[in-house]
């Protein structure tokens, strides 16, 4: 499959190296698992879209369609034989029924896409994870969408990611509660575009 090159930049890290920002690619197995598996608890705490290992890894990768999603990827490529995952990003116009029921009438039917940025754990709190997530935002409006929700929301206590979707212009428009207890407090986000 062609990689469309308006989907591809590239973010200088603090370090002075590159990462290749792009969309994930057949071949990509290998290197999404390892970064799958090199999440820290806390992290897979906070981001759960789906499991994090191989199969889900083969899944992704065997089933690309970017006229529904887009799971983008920032590559940290050190001249070696393997390439190293550092951002996992996701943008899907496929919303989930929760995600639909809670936000209602304030979704852009059609023109709708919702967001779930990972970022390994050590290239977070480096600015690496906010310019990766912009140019994630870039190609939503390239593609013509008019809004970008949160993925299942943020934990309140979640204050880091918080600050992250607030600097790109994501605002508070609602709140629930999960967990078997019904005491984990949510935000939902929405960025209009």
């Amino acid at each position: 499959m062609p990689m469309d090159s308006r989907y591809v930049t590239e973010i200088p890290l603090l370090d002075g190296r590159v990462a290749t920002v792009r969309p994930l690619q057949p071949s990509d197995v290998e290197p999404l698992t390892v970064f799958f598996t090199s999440l820290s608890p806390e992290t897979r705490r906070y981001y759960g879209p789906h499991p994090f290992d191989r199969p889900t890894a083969e899944r992704l990768c065997a089933s690309i369609d970017e006229s529904k999603t887009v799971r983008f990827v920032a590559v940290l490529d050190d001249g070696g034989e393997a390439s190293q995952f550092i951002g996992y990003m996701i943008l899907t116009r496929e919303i989930g029924k929760s995600d639909i029921w809670r936000y209602g009438a304030r979704l852009h039917q059609g023109k709708c896409a919702c967001f779930a940025p990972g970022i390994l754990d050590g290239y977070q709190n480096q600015g690496f994870g906010t310019q990766m997530a912009r140019h994630v935002v870039d190609c939503a409006k390239e593609m013509g969408l008019r809004q970008i929700i949160l993925m299942g929301g943020v934990v309140a206590v979640n204050a880091r990611a918080q600050r992250l979707y607030e600097k790109l212009g994501f605002r508070r428009v609602g709140q629930f509660w999960t967990g078997e207890d019904k005491k984990k407090l949510n935000y939902d986000m929405a960025l209009e575009l």
